[in-house]
């Protein structure tokens, strides 16, 4: 099976849209849009992402052991396009409240839910990593529909 042929079969898997943040440096912040987001367990507390093996998260994730899942809601296109590198302009923090949780990655104020983790475990997996993650603290600052991600377009402004 190749990868292009693939591509547009997955793509009919609806899913909701989050932003992986993580630290590097002296703090500086990072980011990226993924639609590869599970929850794993209850007891310990556990969730996972995939990431692109070779990419610049899943790096600066191995390296500082930290990360923040923000599940984006409905009218949170605009920043799922920003981080997902959709849109111009340099620092994707710009867009959104952002504050620093318990372990210092970027959760969105008014996210639908988030979660603050430390790096479990990580396992390769062809292209990518799934990053098993221990969650520190968690939090739903605004329930409210999530964006929806459905054949490489995003579903917006879909309300209760």
């Amino acid at each position: 099976m190749d990868s292009t042929d693939l591509r547009p079969v997955l793509a009919q898997w609806a899913t909701g849209v989050a932003v992986v943040t993580t630290l590097h440096g002296d703090g500086a912040r990072h980011g990226m849009t993924a639609s590869s987001f599970t929850s794993v367990a209850l007891d310990p507390p556990l969730v996972s992402v995939c990431l692109a093996s070779e990419g610049t998260t899943c790096r600066l994730i191995g390296d500082s052991g930290v990360f923040a899942i923000n599940v984006l809601g409905h009218d949170h296109g605009a920043i799922g396009r920003r981080f997902a590198g959709q849109a111009t302009g340099g620092d994707r923090f710009a867009v959104g409240r952002w504050r620093s949780a318990c372990t210092g990655a970027p959760v969105l104020a008014d996210a639908v839910a988030w979660v603050d983790c430390e790096v479990a475990a990580r396992h390769p997996a062809g292209d990518h990593t799934i990053v098993l993650g221990l969650v520190r603290d968690a939090a739903v600052p605004r329930p409210a529909p999530p964006l929806i991600y459905h054949d490489r377009t995003y579903y917006e402004g879909i309300a209760r």
